[in-house]
């Protein structure tokens, strides 16, 4: 009698303590899972925030290297720069707002949304600029607009890789 007990506790105590030490390792999963997924939202977020202000960031540089190339190209007085510049930065925050309200939304409205932001900003340039100044900048764009085309020609080219028709 006293070997039976003595062997049914043995068992018991055993069994217990395998299953004590498996729901640890479980747990412990479970837990070093959580953390993990923490710590990576964590950075993820941090890293977004960094990326937000580095966008900013290249948004102003952008802004100013479009002042700068147009001033120049159409010489463009003080005053003249400080007026396209507010057009600049109005346009870009009104671009950036449309940015983050159509998230999931029709891609044909939002490209209708940004065509009118882009009509209201050519307005606005058109008033400050003179005849000429403005009739340069229409030149300048639509070379710009060519050698764009031109460029996007040549990627197509490309992306044949090497099939002939």
């Amino acid at each position: 009698m006293k070997k039976q007990l003595f062997s049914l506790a043995l068992i018991l105590g055993l069994a217990g303590s395998f299953a004590g030490s498996s729901f640890a390792a479980d747990f412990g999963k479970d837990h070093d899972k959580d953390r993990r997924a923490l710590r990576q939202d964590r950075d993820r977020d941090g890293r977004q925030d960094k990326g937000r202000k580095q966008d900013r960031k290249d948004d102003a540089q952008r802004r100013q290297q479009r002042l700068d190339r147009m001033a120049k190209e159409l010489d463009l007085s003080k005053k003249q720069q400080e007026k396209v510049a507010k057009i600049f930065q109005d346009q870009q925050q009104q671009m950036q707002a449309l940015r983050g309200r159509s998230q999931g939304a029709d891609r044909g409205a939002r490209m209708a949304d940004a065509k009118r932001i882009r009509e209201t900003g050519d307005k606005q340039l058109k008033d400050v600029l003179s005849k000429k100044q403005y009739a340069q900048f229409e030149a300048k764009r639509q070379e710009r607009l060519k050698q764009m085309q031109q460029r996007h020609g040549q990627h197509d080219q490309r992306r044949d890789f090497g099939r002939r028709s």
